[in-house]
């Protein structure tokens, strides 16, 4: 009994990866849904219907774009996260339902380390630190000094409470050892507006919502938090050269599908988005929006996702943020 046990679950196994395998290589027979976890018109939701505009000139398929916002992105990726693992729903997403929320929200309906199969990030947009162009800090140390010289005084906005620009400007506070005060926003629009009309002292922006304004002079880069200098600002120093080792921070944006998913399919799209970054019209629109384009593996994503985790995780428990 004990052998025809054996013999059958080894059977089992044969027909299911062999299944995998013939659903891997007729895939995609039927249209493809990619939930963006935020509003029509916003960065995540352009990068999504470039990609998926390529994706169906490829594979001939439909490529739906679904947005479905709400509880800073976990309405969306809670719908993933319930979809079949087949392939024909994936999730398109900056970190917030990735690597932020558990962090910040008392009640969130998944954990992402186990919730989803990481497929890849698409790139990275990373954060700048601004201030307006009649400001009178030239550079991060007068900035640190000023905010030194009046603890608790100086305020930086951000598009709301959980955003990378607001953990960044919590890491920067703590790597300075400065008091600085978060004014939080609903996007970014409001935050520049104060911004300019010196209500605001400064802010960290990622690179899609504030290169208008930087190429327009409203307002002035002091640093990117990159590990290396951005090509979009060749002459701005990085937060690392500014004196801060390891301040990284962006916003990036990834694709991941429901726990389960065959990794066939999975390694299916990587394959393809590494096709698709590498079109120069792609890469044109791609440099438009700030994007430092990476397609990385579904291995490296979940190493990133992991990093990620722990560089927020850090940042939320020694500032003392409260979850909501």
């Amino acid at each position: 009994m004990r052998k025809l046990l054996i013999l059958w679950k080894t059977a089992l196994v044969v027909t299911l990866v062999a299944y995998s395998a013939s659903a891997a290589a007729q895939y995609p027979s039927r249209p493809i849904h990619i939930v963006v976890t935020y509003l029509a018109g916003g960065s995540a939701d352009t990068l999504a219907r470039i990609v998926a505009q390529k994706l169906e000139a490829e594979w001939k398929q439909p490529v739906i774009v679904d947005n479905r916002a709400g509880a800073d992105g976990d309405i969306g990726a809670q719908f993933v996260a319930r979809a079949v693992p087949d392939g024909y729903t994936l999730m398109f997403t900056p970190p917030s339902p990735l690597a932020i929320n558990m962090l910040l929200h008392k009640q969130v309906p998944f954990d992402p380390r186990v919730a989803f199969t990481p497929v890849s990030v698409l790139g990275r947009m990373p954060n700048i630190l601004i201030v307006a162009e009649h400001a009178a800090v030239q550079n991060v140390t007068q900035l640190v000094a000023a905010a030194k010289a009046d603890p608790g005084k100086m305020t930086y906005g951000s598009q709301g409470v959980g955003s990378t620009p607001h953990l960044t400007g919590a890491m920067l506070a703590l790597a300075a050892g400065i008091e600085i005060v978060h004014v939080p926003y609903r996007g970014f629009p409001p935050v520049l507006i104060d911004l300019l009309g010196s209500r605001l002292d400064f802010a960290f922006a990622d690179a899609s919502n504030v290169l208008p304004q930087l190429k327009g002079g409203q307002v002035r880069p002091l640093a990117v938090a990159s590990p290396r200098r951005f090509f979009a600002l060749p002459n701005t120093p990085t937060m690392i050269e500014e004196g801060f080792p390891d301040f990284e921070s962006a916003t990036w944006m990834s694709f991941a599908a429901p726990a389960g998913t065959p990794p066939e399919i999975v390694r299916k799209w990587h394959e393809e988005l590494t096709r698709i970054v590498k079109m120069p019209d792609v890469g044109a629109l791609f440099a438009d929006l700030g994007l430092e384009v990476w397609a990385s593996s579904p291995e490296e994503m979940r190493q990133y996702m992991d990093s990620e985790i722990k560089r927020w995780g850090d940042v939320v428990q020694r500032s003392g943020l409260q979850k909501q």
